[in-house]
């Protein structure tokens, strides 16, 4: 179902605090992944203290537009996930974890405060 202009507003004010307000956003793509399985990697973040979220591109790179972010805008294509978390290592360490596991998770790269991280 599409977004209407207030929507795309709020996700990307939402996504600009994702960024502002943890020590890491990891970009990854999941590319046939299913539900269950999508809900099992959002359920482990979830516990780990992190957080997982399906982005548009279009409104990411909105988002992060003149922030620190902006370093990795270019990650923004295709199936496009953000994986974070207030602690620089637990959003990393799970999405590796799940990754091992699973070969249509792709890690892109992420940012780490004012540094951009390449993928592992």
């Amino acid at each position: 179902m599409p977004m209407d202009r207030s929507q795309k507003s709020e996700m990307v004010d939402w996504i600009g605090t994702v960024f502002d307000s943890n020590d890491v956003v990891v970009v990854f793509h999941n590319a046939g992944l299913s539900v269950s399985e999508v809900s099992e990697l959002r359920t482990q973040m979830r516990a780990a203290g992190g957080g997982v979220k399906v982005v548009k591109n279009r409104l990411a790179k909105i988002a992060v537009a003149g922030k620190s972010g902006e370093k990795i805008s270019d990650l923004f294509k295709g199936p496009t996930v953000l994986a974070y978390s207030e602690d620089p290592v637990t959003a990393p360490k799970v999405l590796t974890k799940f990754a091992k596991g699973n070969d249509r998770v792709v890690i892109l790269g992420g940012i780490m405060g004012e540094t951009a991280l390449d993928e592992p």
